[in-house]
């Protein structure tokens, strides 16, 4: 028995993901109010931003709390904005020119409140040394030659702005002149030109079958004693991440949740598993190839997928929790601690093993214990250690052979890590992590 044992161990020795040391490199904070003006060819409805966030409009700037519903804590931000909040950002690249590209998600995080949230994508400029960064400019995405093929929230305008009631941009990839986006509403991958002008729209399927979120436009309930559901996806769990081969050819958007097939959904030993699909760019088609990856807990989501080379990528994978332990409530809870603090924030390493389908796990960065030898950090350690506790974590980029970059979405201005109540900056960090990218 104790042979068998011991094998087991060592078997279970040669095969576990190994956990690689992060140090942090560079700290970068954005502050949380940030806002920009409307285009001046956007309608006068887009030059104030939140005004149905309780569902029914109200016009009147700073008139309420900024929470999504009354009885909340009061927070530090009053909506509506006058303007569109910059934030927050939800995926990055780091491109030829040194400079970052930041995707911005539909606003206030649903269909029904961020009509007047515009979507856009940011670049900006970031120098690691000095802790400083440059917003350079920002494109707004827009449907003038009518290339959604459904009724878009501004319709009748001339510059047909697209919204956050009408798509959910999560990831994104440069490829030549063309922005790529994983829309995680339909979903949707979508095709924007230089200037942010739709170009086309492509529908999601996978062997020949659908893949369709709730929220996807061409659905409509009728009946009520009809089961007329045809959603195999969550809603706001379609493309949350998006990476691309190194030689431009190929797109791998991710599923944020596992699909629903057959009762249940998609898993490997009760543990479910995300699809990461393959589009062919010169073909302009999904291929029918897809790759598994398996989450270590039904609970957690992932945030963000980018390959560092023709096999191998980088995933964060996350739980759905915010806040710091040293802030933790105890027997007396006050509204100044975390009732669940966070946990789990990893980015994994995966190779693609076309054969077997899979993304398979070979090695992991813990986002909750970064060295700081440096003493970079601008925001305080907690036991020594740089943390990085926010809920949505939700990009990783490769910068070059020792380091990546890795932010948060502030879900502006809901998201309140590393202060209870408090909403968050979006942070921008770059870590050195040479060991863990040279893993096998």
């Amino acid at each position: 028995m104790r042979k068998i044992l011991c094998f087991l161990c060592l078997y279970s020795a040669l095969f576990a993901t190994n956990a690689y040391e992060a140090k942090l490199a560079g700290h970068i904070v954005i502050p949380a109010e940030n806002f920009i003006d409307a285009p001046k060819d956007a309608p006068t409805f887009l030059q104030s931003t939140g005004k149905f966030l309780r569902t029914t409009r109200n016009e009147n700037l700073g008139a309420f709390d900024a929470n999504y519903v009354e009885e909340e804590t009061p927070n530090a931000f009053k909506i509506p904005f006058k303007k569109q909040a910059l934030q927050g950002h939800s995926g990055i690249k780091f491109a030829e020119d040194k400079s970052y590209w930041l995707l911005s998600d539909n606003g206030l995080g649903t269909k029904k409140n961020s009509a007047d949230s515009m979507v856009f994508i940011h670049q900006y400029q970031f120098d690691f040394n000095k802790g400083d960064y440059k917003h350079l400019k920002t494109l707004f995405f827009n449907d003038k030659n009518k290339k959604f093929p459904y009724l878009i929230n501004l319709e009748g305008t001339t510059s047909r702005y697209l919204t956050g009631a009408d798509i959910d941009p999560e990831s994104f990839q440069i490829i030549g002149k063309s922005f790529w986006v994983g829309d995680e509403f339909g979903p949707f991958l979508l095709e924007f030109d230089e200037k942010g002008t739709l170009k086309e729209v492509f529908d999601v399927s996978l062997n020949g079958e659908p893949i369709l979120s709730p929220d996807n436009p061409s659905l409509q309930l009728s009946n009520p004693d009809k089961v007329e559901n045809k959603a195999n996806i969550k809603r706001s769990k379609g493309f949350e991440a998006m990476a691309s081969s190194k030689d431009k050819t190929k797109l791998y958007p991710m599923l944020e949740y596992a699909m629903f097939k057959n009762g249940e959904y998609e898993n490997n030993g009760g543990k479910n598993f995300l699809r990461i699909l393959e589009f062919d760019i010169k073909a302009r088609k999904f291929t029918g190839k897809s790759y598994t990856y398996t989450l270590e807990s039904n609970a957690h989501s992932i945030g963000d997928f980018n390959m560092i080379d023709e096999k191998y990528g980088l995933i964060i994978e996350r739980d759905d929790t915010e806040g710091t332990m040293d802030k933790a409530c105890n027997a007396q809870t006050t509204k100044h601690c975390f009732k669940n603090p966070a946990k789990f924030k990893r980015i994994y390493k995966v190779k693609l093993d076309e054969k077997k389908g899979v993304a398979e796990k070979i090695a992991y960065i813990d986002l909750m214990n970064i060295s700081d030898p440096e003493k970079i950090a601008k925001k305080p350690l907690v036991n020594g250690k740089f943390v990085f506790p926010f809920f949505t974590i939700e990009y990783v980029d490769i910068v070059d052979s020792k380091h990546i970059v890795v932010a948060n979405d502030n879900n502006f201005p809901f998201s309140a890590s590393r202060e209870p109540f408090i909403p968050d900056d979006n942070e921008v960090i770059l870590l050195e992590v040479e060991d863990f990218l040279k893993a096998k």
